[in-house]
């Protein structure tokens, strides 16, 4: 599936290139840069003699974007982080229709408000342990979404991006009232059914910090059958965002039998302008300031049910925008973890980013 976004988009945005700019000039070149560093106790480790510390250019994406038509958009984004060519979106999109947009190609499933968040507008550097666990990221299918009203709704057939078995269906549907001002109340839910055809599936998360060991590890599981659920609210109000989701999944193991995995988190964030965040279309998007100073603080829970694990974790952050290119992230975390009934924690992580867009 990844070899036919390679082809097909990058076609599709030379074409666009290649036409009169008086017909089609919304072809738009840009990218960000994310430089991580991390520092952490043992607790954050499987083995002490590893290192409590790493530095990473955790993502450098480029992506163009362009206007085929009146009716057709496309978009090709490529992570080239750690030496290695990684096509993230790759899709073409219709939006010749009243009642509903058509986008073909590898794209963010619609699942997750965390998760279709761009991690360059997160609240903290990490999205959340369940967020990172649960929510499907990008596969290459077909999604149909309109917004009739206060509502808006997804639904999409994908192809796991990393299997030839794996197939489903994920839709989402959210309600918002919203002022002039993007002063908003915002219910969402979304669900996805999926055939995995006897997958490998594991958890495998670390504690909110990136350069940690991974410590929440589930059991390896065959997985036949997979069902995903998710409820989430948001709501802000001159600039304060406050933000919460839950995500449950069961996984069917034709020998082991089904697994149950869930967690959620609950997020805020203030910016001291006071200005409030973008949101269009059930998302939520950058602080329209400028220049500015945001507090930002979550706490998050994430459970493995049947092997007897979880773990939580509390954080507090700051972020300053320097300008609508250049901003800076410094988290600090507590977590603790259980197996087995023993608990290990809280300890301590903090973590700093430097992200750089054009």
């Amino acid at each position: 599936m990844k070899k036919l976004s390679l082809y097909v988009a990058p076609a599709l945005l030379v074409f666009a290139a290649s036409t009169n700019a008086t017909d089609y000039p919304d072809l738009s070149i840009g990218g960000y840069i994310m430089v991580d560093h991390d520092q952490f106790s043992d607790l954050y480790l499987e083995d002490e003699e590893n290192s409590n510390d790493g530095t990473d250019i955790r993502r450098a994406r480029l992506s163009a974007k362009a206007k085929l038509s009146d009716d057709w958009r496309s978009k090709f984004q490529v992570d080239i982080a750690e030496g290695e060519f990684d096509i993230k979106d790759a899709y073409i999109q219709y939006k010749g229709m009243d009642w509903a947009n058509i986008t073909l190609g590898q794209q963010k499933e619609p699942f997750g408000l965390e998760k279709l968040t761009s991690s360059s507008d997160t609240f903290m550097i990490e999205r959340s342990m369940v967020t990172e666990a649960l929510a499907p990221g990008r596969s290459m299918g077909v999604k149909l979404d309109g917004n009739p009203g206060n509502f808006t709704w997804n639904i999409g057939y994908f192809h796991d991006d990393n299997s030839q078995n794996s197939q489903g269906v994920t839709g989402r549907l959210t309600w918002a009232l919203i002022d002039q001002d993007d002063n908003f109340i915002h219910l969402g839910s979304a669900l996805s059914e999926r055939k995995r055809n006897g997958d490998e599936f594991r958890i495998n998360e670390t504690l909110e910090v990136y350069s940690s060991d991974s410590l929440l590890e589930g059991t390896r599981l065959d997985a036949e059958d997979m069902s995903m659920a998710s409820i989430e609210l948001m709501w802000q109000y001159l600039g304060v965002v406050s933000m919460a989701e839950w995500i449950e999944t069961d996984i069917d193991d034709a020998t082991r039998g089904e697994y149950h995995y869930q967690g959620g988190y609950y997020q805020m964030s203030y910016p001291l302008s006071g200005k409030n965040r973008r949101y269009k279309d059930g998302k939520l998007g950058t602080i329209k300031a400028k220049h500015d100073w945001e507090l930002t603080w979550r706490v998050s829970q994430f459970e493995l049910e049947q092997e007897d694990r979880k773990a939580q974790t509390f954080a507090v952050g700051i972020n300053y925008l320097v300008n609508k290119d250049l901003m800076f992230k410094a988290n600090l975390i507590r977590a603790k973890h259980q197996e087995d009934g023993e608990t290990f924690g809280y300890d301590n992580a903090f973590s700093f980013r430097a992200q750089y867009s054009f």
